[in-house]
């Protein structure tokens, strides 16, 4: 796969913006209100910085001379009832490992181009080097809760 136009790069770019708020930022604060205070400080890191992933999400769409944001994908729906902390802290992160792996394939397939045409014929090291700091970043969330929680396994 290669992302060789405009739409395509647009296309991505308006997902992982929705990830972002409809469920990244959403279960984390659905969470922060859910878990106990062990958990609070981590679950609040990443509604935070989940919230700036889109900021930034939204400078490289003006950045590149794309179309703002759209809402296409409908808010998820978040439930920790029943779960222990850990278990809804491990449900948070898998949305960073969704976005995260969306962020690598940009990188990994965006053919710099596309970007330098977009943005005007620009440095591309701003778009690069934005979605490579958003990558470190989930990588971080996902190592954190790792640390925090542990792995939980429940017997059913």
């Amino acid at each position: 796969m290669s992302i060789s136009t405009k739409e395509e790069l647009q296309f991505l770019l308006h997902r992982a913006w929705e990830i972002e708020k409809k469920f990244e930022s959403l279960s984390a604060w659905k969470g922060f209100v859910s878990v106990g205070q062990t958990f609070r400080s981590t679950v609040l890191t990443l509604a935070r910085e989940s919230y700036t992933h889109r900021l930034n999400l939204e400078k490289l769409l003006k950045s590149l001379n794309l179309e703002a944001t759209t809402n296409e994908i409908p808010d998820g729906v978040f439930d920790f009832t029943g779960m222990l902390d850990s278990e809804a802290i491990q449900k948070i992160v898998e949305n960073d490992e969704i976005v995260k792996d969306l962020y690598t394939k940009i990188v990994e397939t965006t053919d710099p181009k596309v970007v330098s045409e977009l943005s005007g014929g620009k440095n591309t090291d701003f778009f690069y080097q934005t979605l490579k700091r958003m990558i470190e970043d989930e990588t971080r969330h996902i190592s954190m809760v790792k640390k925090t929680a542990g792995r939980i396994e429940r017997i059913q």
